[in-house]
C-alpha cells in the first residue's frame, strides 16, 4: 500500500493523491473474532468503501484474560512482567496484513485506555497495568512487530490524559513508535468523548492529526462545533474519530446514561452526525454501529461485561456482529467517501457556512457549507426540509450548475444549468423527508 503523508489539514498518498479517511471501528477485531471471521468483516468493510480499520491490540473486553477466538492465546504469558505471547500478536500481524492486502488500513490502538487511566463508573475492578516504567519495551516489541504493516498508531483509548503521569505515558509511547518507525507511520491518539485532545496533552508536538470523539450523547449533538474550533486553532487534519455509532442507545446529554428505554442512533443521525463533522472541516470520518465495535457474539448473551459502558445495557437483545454488517448506515459512510472523492480536486475544500444567508439554528436543522478554496464548486449539506439562502457571487457572470446529491442512495440529480442569479440562490430541497446535499459548480 502507498505511504499517508500529511497535507495541511489533509490526508494526501505518497504520490500525491488525496485520501479521505473513511474508518470502520472495531476495537475487538483481534480479540473476538477468528482469523475467517475477521477475514470475512474486512472483506465486507472493503467493498463498501472503508479505507481504515480502528483496533485494538489489548482489547477492552478482559482482553488480559480471556484469550483470543483465533488460537485462545492471551496477549501477555505474565501480566506482571508483560511477557509478550508471540503467538497472540503473531495474529494481529496476521490480520492487519490481511487488511492491508484489502487496500485497509488499521488505525491501531496498542492497548485500551483503562490499561493506563483508571474510570470507576467503567469497571471499579480494572486496575491500569501500564506506566512510564514498564511501557516502553512493549510499545518497542509491538512497533517492531508492525514495521512492515500499513498502520496509523492510534495511541490512548477513550480516556482523559489529565494527570501529568498518563502524559507522560502517552509521550513514552509516542516516542517509541517514533524510535522504531521514525515518520513512516502516522500517530495520533484515541480521545474521550467531549475532550480537546490538543489541551488534553497539553499541546503535543509529536501528534500528525487531531481526533474528536462527538460520541453519542442527544440524538443531534453538534459534531460540527469541535471540529469546526480546532480547525480554526490548528494547521493539521482532524478526524472525528467516533460520532454517534449506529444502533447505540441514544445517551443524555449531560451524562452517559440513556436518554429512555428505546432510542437508538438510525442511520439518518449517522449520516447528520458525519456530514456535519466533514463539511466543517474534518479531513474524513469513521464509523461506529453498537454490534460490531464489541463484536457481539451468541455467547455473549450470557456473560457479563466486565468492563465497558456496554454494562449500562445489559439485558438488552443485541443483534450479533454478522447479523449487523450491512446495516444502512455503513453503505451510506461508503457513499458520503464516494462523494467527497467525486468533487474536482477534493482536497482544496475548506469550510465555509459564511456563505449561508439564512437563519441557521445549532439544532437538528442546522445547515453545514463548504466549498473548492478556489470556488469551483460550492456544498451544502442540509439535514431537514427546508429552504436556504446562499451568496453565489464567487460564481460570477458565467454562473454555476446546481444539482441535489442524496446521501442516502447516492444518486445526484442535475437541475438546471441555466442560473441567472449571481448574488443569491434561494433554493427549498426536494419534498423527500430527509436530507440532501446542495451541489453547485462553476460552468467554464
Amino acid at each position: 500500500m502507498k505511504k499517508l503523508l500529511v497535507k495541511k489539514r489533509q490526508f494526501i498518498t505518497e504520490d500525491q493523491e488525496p485520501f479521505f479517511f473513511t474508518a470502520c471501528t472495531a476495537w475487538e477485531l483481534f480479540h473476538k473474532l477468528t482469523f475467517a471471521e475477521a477475514k470475512r468483516y474486512l472483506d465486507n468493510r472493503a467493498a463498501k468503501g472503508f479505507n481504515v480499520i480502528q483496533a485494538v491490540a489489548v482489547a477492552e473486553l478482559d482482553g488480559l484474560n480471556t484469550p483470543s477466538y483465533e488460537g485462545q492465546h492471551v496477549p501477555f504469558h505474565c501480566i506482571e512482567t508483560l511477557s509478550v505471547n508471540e503467538a497472540y500478536f503473531d495474529h494481529v500481524v496476521n490480520v492487519v496484513n490481511y487488511a492491508n492486502s484489502k487496500g485497509l488500513y488499521v488505525a491501531l490502538v496498542p492497548m485500551w485506555g483503562s490499561y493506563i487511566v483508571p474510570t470507576a463508573q467503567w469497571g471499579n475492578d480494572v486496575q491500569p497495568i501500564f506506566h512510564q516504567d514498564n511501557v516502553v519495551p512493549f510499545i518497542s516489541y509491538l512497533a517492531d512487530k508492525m514495521q512492515n504493516c500499513d498502520v496509523i498508531w492510534m495511541i490512548g483509548g477513550d480516556r482523559s490524559y489529565l494527570k501529568a503521569e498518563h502524559r507522560k505515558v502517552m509521550r513514552l509511547m509516542a516516542d517509541s513508535i517514533r524510535a522504531v518507525c521514525g515518520t513512516s507511520q502516522l500517530i495520533t491518539a484515541h480521545t474521550q468523548g467531549g475532550r480537546s485532545l490538543y489541551d488534553m496533552l497539553e499541546q503535543p508536538d509529536w501528534l500528525d492529526f487531531l481526533t474528536w470523539q462527538t460520541g453519542h450523547m442527544g440524538a443531534a449533538y453538534p459534531s460540527w462545533y469541535p471540529v469546526e474550533h480546532d480547525y480554526n486553532r490548528h494547521d493539521m487534519p482532524i478526524i472525528n474519530a467516533e460520532p454517534c455509532y449506529e444502533a447505540h442507545p441514544i445517551m443524555n446529554e449531560y451524562t452517559f446514561t440513556r436518554s429512555d428505554g428505546a432510542s437508538r442512533h438510525t442511520d439518518a443521525q449517522i449520516r447528520r452526525a458525519s456530514y456535519w463533522s466533514v463539511f466543517a472541516g474534518s479531513a474524513g470520518i469513521t464509523y461506529g454501529c453498537y454490534s460490531l465495535w464489541q463484536m457481539r457474539r451468541e455467547e455473549d448473551d450470557a456473560i457479563e461485561v466486565p468492563e465497558s459502558a456496554a454494562v449500562a445495557y445489559r439485558g438488552d437483545t443485541i443483534p450479533y456482529w454478522h447479523q449487523v454488517l450491512d446495516y444502512p448506515g455503513a453503505f451510506q459512510i461508503g457513499i458520503l467517501r464516494r462523494f467527497i472523492d467525486g468533487l474536482y480536486q477534493p482536497e482544496k475544500r475548506v469550510p465555509a457556512n459564511e456563505l449561508l444567508l439564512s437563519d441557521n439554528p445549532a439544532g437538528e436543522s442546522h445547515v453545514r457549507v463548504m466549498k473548492h478554496e478556489a470556488g469551483e464548486w460550492v456544498a451544502a449539506y442540509i439535514p431537514e426540509n427546508q429552504k436556504i439562502i446562499l451568496d453565489v457571487s464567487e460564481f460570477g457572470v458565467n454562473g454555476f450548475e446546481i444539482y441535489w446529491f442524496n446521501p442516502i442512495y447516492g444518486i445526484t440529480n442535475k437541475m438546471s444549468d441555466d442560473i441567472t442569479e449571481s448574488l443569491i440562490l434561494n433554493i427549498t430541497t426536494p419534498l423527500n423527508q430527509h436530507d440532501w446535499v446542495l451541489l453547485l459548480q462553476a460552468k467554464p
